[in-house]
């Protein structure tokens, strides 16, 4: 063997490493589970837990933090939800379940690969040619990414999808077979790694068979298989866990994953905030030299999101206990809400970033119309004649269109002209004594062309309309494109509180899983205070479930647009934190009524209390010690017919005693019988259990 100091790496690279822990050779194997934990377990028979508690079962070691190719597989995940994220505009229903299902397949295969890793990987030559192929198919997820559209499917790319997932579940298939290999001498243990990896296998065949049923021409709803797929993987997989010590949880640092991921996605939060901020600066400074600062709405909204971004880590981070200090089957509801947490709380954080530039597009749009307003006002109290109305609206209008080019350059281009022609071909008296008729015509004509102009402004922004809004270009199609962007900003409202709400309410659900012990009155009551308010959230929702009257601009439905949107999430989150930090009263006003209880309570109770845990000590004590209910009884003066177990009579008891006192072995048997009785009266006399 070659001496270790001359490797050239800092540790030698095996070519199949193991976590198996070989037994000692005084028979004492290394333990998995710490014994500190083992009275926060459900005492419960599982299929092989007796068998495995002997020495002939595989014991694994466990690593107490990530590895760094578990910390680089992640980096992975963060590309590809930064990818899609900033591809898919969550615009419709349609693109809204998209943007789930996208999510859902993406974190159900990083999920299925930790939890083999935070278990069984070794670093060695086998196990980074399998995370080689692990970080394979997250470039092709990736690459799918930005053409994943369920309601528009490209066959090739759906079926190379599927074949993504099935190479994902063989690689782990083949991974949990090398361990099952590894612990083929133990008796027991084999039978739960052996169904892990079929498990696998399966989920590997039904997605290689279905990449078959994607064709040129037709649309497959069998996608559907995926989500479901995965669904039900993680279920049987974390259930699994349950059953087995082999494939348990406990001891390793599968909580530590779930944090780091909640960190990679508050991270992409940060980074869709930036890139909302620098869209808020290169509209402020560059296209309008007359801003000189943010108007307070902006600084407000900026501020809010930051804060709330804050406000989500401490909360998740300040609610996280010992991850050790919960049960088999707690750790695995934990880990499973861990799903819907992740997904709102991306929904949550694009919405949160869309109000800022939602705020500026507002600001940006009512400027200009303002502009225009203005201007064809001051024209109107001169006398104007038609051609002087046109000219003032175009030179407004053009080069708001440079600053601000739309969409389609050259439809629109037309549509102005056209527009701005129509008005030049009024009669000139039609200013000084207007009919109904051109005076409808004239306001409809503005109004399209001040709908041209918010629709470049959204353009700007990046603010495409759904896809259900196709104007056919024909009279007014620039205000069916804006109302289809509002349209699209009251799913961003619906989902942003709703998310909201989700979030908070999953917090609070992983935070009670986690807090075992300490369910004060008090902290009770924050408890609910806290679902309460996310409970509130989520129904705010239900101001925009009708949109004709938002259209209508009715009263109730005014907070959808305002500044007070975001404003109000944030203060909410704040008051929670706040109500988190709050001192715990003192124990005596939480259990005071407790005590009180006990008060009330009659004498007569408190003694057959006392009287029956004095039987119980001294029933326990005959049967440790069958000579000491017939010295008690000699000493006092009292039988022991109670205790319902008395020693057998010894003849001569009194006549016996003193010739036992001659002997040394005897005096000392007495000795400690008399300090046995003193400890048991004294246990008796101070309520001692």
């Amino acid at each position: 063997m070659v001496h270790p100091d001359l490797d050239y790496t800092g540790e030698r690279l095996q070519w199949v490493g193991s976590r198996v822990v070989e037994p000692s050779e005084g028979g004492s194997g290394h333990r998995v589970m710490p014994t500190r934990h083992h009275h926060h377990h459900h005492q419960r028979k599982d299929f092989d837990l007796d068998k495995e508690q002997s020495h002939d079962a595989p014991e694994f070691s466990k690593n107490e933090a990530a590895t760094n190719f578990e910390l680089f597989y992640d980096l992975w995940f963060v590309a590809n939800l930064n990818v899609f994220t900033g591809i898919h505009d969550v615009s419709d229903l349609a693109q809204f379940n998209s943007f789930i299902g996208f999510m859902v397949l993406l974190w159900t295969t990083w999920l299925l690969t930790t939890l083999y890793d935070v278990r069984f990987t070794a670093d060695s030559v086998w196990e980074r040619v399998c995370k080689a192929m692990h970080l394979g198919v997250m470039i092709g997820f990736a690459e799918i990414g930005t053409h994943f559209d369920p309601n528009n499917q490209i066959p090739s790319v759906f079926q190379t999808m599927s074949l993504f997932l099935a190479v994902s579940r063989f690689v782990l298939a083949v991974q949990y077979g090398m361990v099952l290999f590894q612990i083929r001498k133990y008796a027991h243990g084999k039978r739960p790694m052996l169904v892990t990896a079929l498990l696998h296998l399966c989920a590997a065949a039904i997605y290689l068979g279905i990449s078959f049923r994607f064709d040129l021409g037709r649309t497959s709803r069998v996608f559907l298989v995926w989500y479901i797929g995965g669904l039900v993987e993680m279920a049987l997989h974390l259930s699994i866990s349950q059953l087995s010590h082999v494939l348990t949880f406990l001891g390793t640092h599968l909580g530590e994953r779930m944090n780091l991921l909640t960190l990679v996605i508050l991270g992409e939060g940060c980074i869709i905030l930036a890139k909302s901020i620098t869209l808020v600066v290169k509209d402020t400074f560059v296209k309008d030299a007359n801003y000189t600062m943010w108007s307070p709405t902006i600084i407000g909204l900026v501020t809010a999101s930051t804060a709330l971004i804050y406000i989500v880590f401490q909360l998740y981070f300040d609610w996280m206990h010992d991850e050790h200090s919960m049960s088999k089957r707690y750790q695995v509801w934990w880990t499973s809400l861990h799903l819907p947490f992740h997904i709102a709380l991306i929904l949550l954080l694009e919405g949160a970033n869309q109000c800022i530039v939602w705020a500026r597009v507002s600001e940006s749009a009512t400027a200009a119309l303002q502009k225009v307003i203005s201007a064809v006002t001051k024209v109107l109290n001169n006398d104007p004649t038609s051609q002087q109305v046109s000219d003032s609206l175009k030179n407004q209008i053009d080069p708001f269109l440079k600053e601000y080019p739309p969409a389609d350059v050259l439809d629109t281009s037309e549509s102005v002209n056209n527009l701005l022609a129509h008005i030049a071909n009024f009669p000139d008296s039609v200013w000084a004594h207007p009919e109904s008729d051109t005076q409808e015509h004239f306001n409809s004509d503005v109004t399209e062309l001040l709908n041209t102009m918010i629709s470049a402004v959204y353009n700007a922004f990046d603010i495409a309309p759904p896809e259900d809004a196709n104007p056919t270009k024909a009279e007014h199609w620039q205000s069916e494109i804006v109302n289809g962007i509002v349209r699209r900003f009251l799913l961003i409202y619906v989902y942003l509180f709703a998310c909201a709400g989700i979030v908070l309410l999953m917090m609070t659900i992983m935070h009670v899983i986690s807090k075992r012990k300490g369910w004060s009155p008090f902290n009770i009551f924050r408890t609910v205070v806290c679902i309460a308010i996310a409970i509130v959230l989520a129904l705010l929702t239900i101001i925009a479930s009708n949109q004709d009257a938002f259209f209508r601009q009715e009263s109730y439905t005014t907070f959808i647009g305002s500044p007070w949107m975001l404003p109000t999430i944030t203060l909410c989150y704040f008051f929670v934190l706040v109500l988190t930090h709050l001192p715990h009263p003192s124990a005596s006003w939480c259990t005071g009524h407790l005590r009180e209880g006990r008060r009330r309570r009659g004498y007569k109770e408190v003694e057959e209390q006392r009287d029956a845990r004095e039987a119980h000590l001294l029933g326990e004590m005959a049967r440790q010690n069958p000579r000491v209910d017939d010295f008690e009884d000699r000493r006092t003066g009292y039988a022991s017919d109670g205790h319902g177990m008395r020693s057998p009579p010894l003849a001569g008891y009194d006549a016996y005693r003193p010739a036992r006192a001659s002997s040394e072995a005897g005096r000392q048997r007495r000795s400690r019988d008399r300090r046995r009785s003193s400890s048991l009266r004294d246990r008796i006399q101070y309520g001692d259990p």
